[in-house]
């Protein structure tokens, strides 16, 4: 009565450790209905084995001293497995506690990660809206700073336009011509749009300090004294003045300019005979140059974009120091 009493608890615990390996080691469950149906009855470790046909066919085919040696065998077989277990989980104890550490810190880290995050977007959202009431405060005072920044800049040019007339003066007393002709040139789009009304005054002056200019250069152009890179420089002024270049090219005799294409193309003469040759002829246009001018002293020269008419005199008197009149 003992062993049976000892069997039953024996039993169940047998029962449910070969569940447990039964369930790691996983066994193959491909086995068909019948071929279950037609395994052994003491096939312990088959999947359709069925415990009750097992111990009544054990309880039939044996005597009691079988039984008890079966027992023995049998407890013996589970205590064996029961060791085995306890290894394997022994040798994986340190993977689980490894992990179930791992785990733990990560819900850990996530916890805290969440809440910087939750604080962080409250800061974000601050900072969103202390902006949004920043940009709204500043809005009107942006529009009146930029408005007040493009007044300043055309009260600079208008300044500047006011200013013309004794800046031109000092440059003609510093014989600064070519910073003059910058001056005007980049003045003359506001002459050519208010310089019948507004700017009258200014742009009267201005031409007449740049016809002072213009003479000056022309005297520099036809004076045999002034070296040759000077009279280009006032050349050039001229035709940014829109002096004609007709009235320029067209003193040049026809004979000098052939004799220059002449020159030019036969390259087997030494370079200092066409040296030579090219000043002699430059010589003798600067000549004539001269002698025309001084016949037409005293007519007007005629070019567009410094005065009304499209005319200035030769002789003009030095505008004054003060400037143009204000309106």
């Amino acid at each position: 009565m003992a062993v049976d009493d000892d069997d039953v608890p024996l039993d169940d615990k047998a029962k449910r450790m070969r569940d447990l390996l039964s369930s790691f080691y996983s066994p193959d469950h491909r086995h068909s209905s019948s071929s279950s149906s037609s395994a052994k009855l003491d096939a312990i470790n088959a999947p359709s084995f069925n415990a009750d046909q097992y111990m009544n066919l054990l309880i039939h085919k044996s005597n009691l001293d079988g039984l008890l040696q079966k027992h023995v065998q049998m407890a013996a077989e589970i205590k064996n497995l029961d060791t085995d277990l306890q290894m394997l989980v022994y040798e994986n104890y340190n993977k689980f506690i490894n992990a179930t550490d791992t785990i733990k810190r990560m819900k850990n880290n996530i916890v805290g990660m969440e809440a910087n995050m939750e604080q962080l977007l409250e800061k974000i959202m601050s900072v969103q809206s202390k902006s949004n009431v920043v940009n709204s405060s500043l809005f009107e005072k942006r529009e009146h700073v930029e408005k007040l920044h493009r007044t300043r800049n055309l009260l600079r040019k208008v300044q500047f336009i006011y200013d013309l007339p004794t800046r031109l003066g000092k440059c003609i007393k510093t014989e600064s011509y070519a910073d003059a002709v910058r001056f005007f040139t980049g003045a003359m789009p506001i002459f050519k749009a208010y310089g019948d009304s507004s700017f009258q005054d200014c742009k009267r002056d201005s031409e007449d300090a740049i016809a002072i200019i213009v003479k000056v250069l022309q005297e520099k152009l036809l004076s045999d004294s002034v070296p040759t890179e000077t009279r280009a420089e006032a050349a050039k002024l001229l035709k940014q003045l829109n002096v004609p270049e007709k009235l320029l090219s067209d003193s040049v005799p026809t004979e000098t300019r052939a004799e220059a294409a002449k020159l030019l193309k036969q390259l087997n003469v030494p370079v200092d005979s066409i040296k030579d040759k090219l000043m002699e002829n430059l010589e003798l246009f600067l000549a004539d140059l001269q002698l025309n001018s001084s016949r037409t002293e005293s007519t007007p020269l005629d070019y567009d974009g410094l005065s009304k008419e499209g005319k200035l005199s030769n002789s003009v008197s030095v505008i004054p120091s003060e400037g143009c009149k204000t309106l």
